[in-house]
């Protein structure tokens, strides 16, 4: 017995509920391969992907809207893990390809306050930015 081709599917795959609310989505839409997990609300909570040069990302999204988000990504520069919270405050650590690393941390306004690297030779530096009277 000849066993059957592979079903080819398309573009995207929903998987739902029994109420037919989606829950996964396995999509190739733009060309990139993502699974994006949705929560009952239908907001996306979970994505995975790869960039057109197939470096991968995993976003993970809260579930208050003015709460922290995550992600931790590999780009052309390294790889890096990011917080987010919306109105602009964020925290990221990275390690970059050419073996040097640091975390920086952006105050509520958006503005970079503290970061501290160590260089790839093991030089460290620590800056701090804005106004030294809130600065100890």
């Amino acid at each position: 017995m000849d066993a059957m081709p592979p079903k080819i599917i398309t573009e995207e795959i929903q998987i739902v509920d029994n109420s037919g609310h989606p829950l996964i989505v396995l999509s190739g839409k733009s060309g990139k391969p993502a699974i994006t997990f949705l929560r009952r609300d239908g907001q996306q909570g979970l994505a995975l992907s790869l960039d057109d040069a197939g470096r991968p990302a995993i976003k993970l999204e809260n579930t208050d809207a003015t709460a922290p988000a995550a992600s931790l990504e590999i780009d052309d520069k390294g790889a890096h893990v990011k917080f987010d919270r919306p109105g602009g405050a964020s925290s990221y650590i990275f390690l970059n390809n050419a073996g040097g690393s640091g975390v920086v941390l952006i105050d509520a306004q958006g503005e970079r306050r503290v970061e501290i690297l160590t260089a790839a030779d093991g030089t460290i530096t620590v800056s701090r930015f804005g106004n030294k009277e809130t600065l100890p």
